[in-house]
């Protein structure tokens, strides 16, 4: 099969390579659309270091079931599925506490946050545990489908970790493919204002589109002036989904009385400045949230098929997978959200 293997740093290949056997509670799937997330872009450009050379990325993914394990029970050769990039024991504590993103004994297809990464999907075919595989509604293309592990991270992070509720107003740092589906879901959620703060105008423009209701140019105006004269009692919550140190600090410099941080984006090594007296007296509730469990997908899911959101729209580009260097070239473009890459 061909796959897109990481070498090393700036050094992506697409190259045959054996086409791997499923084990009996495995699917071998044939990958239809992966999209590119940014710890793809990190690992590809070297400022992702918790990997090892060759290594094949990819973990937001569907696609077709080509062949499946002997002890595969609920899905079947043919079946159009939705992958989780998290496969977990199920039996550990922190599984049975529905935390399977903390399973020490699982790992990670094709990501990060898990210390064992197994090939991803940058290729024709991956290998995927049956506990990591939902089944794809006839309703929602394969490219949409693909955007189910992001936009149930966004969904995880926003309504089940920072619990927005109707009628509050929200900050959003960062503009990205996961501040897009935040405030696409915060808007559904019955958001009052959505203010998204980015840098780049073309991605502020995109935003209106997606549930935002003002927007910010941070290299323009100071943020922090500029959001006060929208609310001026300041924000219930802050969303962090830019990923630079500098968005981490805003999200604290935005605080009234009571806001609520979700630290979402910043995956970065660094540190900040915060002051725990202030955030004592201020009463600042501070979150942060990575990956996905099984309720998180299965929401994700149903806000598709219901048609409640539509993750393709913010899908601006799709290359084959022999042109992912372009793909990754194109990360870099002030004019893309998210990269379809469909082998």
């Amino acid at each position: 099969m061909k796959a897109a293997v990481l070498e090393g740093v700036n050094n992506l290949i697409v190259k045959e390579v054996p086409k791997p056997m499923p084990k009996d509670d495995m699917a071998l799937v044939r990958v239809k659309s992966c999209g590119i997330c940014m710890t793809d872009y990190k690992a590809f450009s070297g400022e992702r270091l918790n990997l090892e050379f060759p290594m094949i990325c990819g973990h937001e993914f569907s696609g077709v079931i080509e062949q499946t394990g002997k002890n595969i029970k609920f899905f079947k050769e043919g079946d159009n599925i939705i992958a989780s990039p998290v496969s977990s024991c199920g039996v550990c504590s922190d599984c049975r506490d529905g935390l399977t993103q903390y399973c020490k004994y699982g790992a990670v297809i094709g990501g990060d946050g898990m210390e064992t990464i197994i090939d991803g999907a940058f290729a024709e075919y991956a290998i995927v545990p049956e506990t990591s595989l939902y089944h794809k509604p006839n309703n929602i293309s394969f490219d949409a489908a693909a955007l189910t592990e992001p936009l149930a991270g966004s969904y995880k992070g926003m309504i089940e970790y920072s619990q927005l509720k109707i009628g509050e107003n929200l900050v959003i740092i960062g503009a990205g493919s996961m501040g897009l589906l935040a405030s696409m879901i915060a808007e559904k959620a019955g958001a009052a204002k959505v203010i998204m703060i980015d840098i780049n105008d073309w991605r502020l423009n995109f935003a209106k589109n997606c549930g935002a209701t003002h927007v910010i140019n941070s290299n323009n105006t100071d943020p922090i002036q500029a959001v006060y004269e929208i609310l001026p009692k300041g924000p219930d919550v802050v969303f962090e989904a830019a990923g630079p140190l500098q968005a981490a600090q805003l999200a604290f410099d935005l605080c009234r009385r009571g806001t609520r941080i979700n630290e979402f984006g910043v995956t970065t090594e660094g540190s900040i400045k915060i002051s725990p007296a202030e955030m004592h007296w201020k009463e600042t509730r501070v979150d942060a949230s990575f990956s996905v469990y099984p309720k998180a997908m299965q929401h994700a899911i149903n806000l598709m098929e219901s048609r409640i959101i539509d993750p393709s729209k913010i899908i601006t580009h799709r290359y084959p997978l022999e042109d992912i260097n372009e793909a990754m070239n194109t990360m870099n473009s002030k004019e893309r959200i998210k990269i379809i890459i469909n082998p």
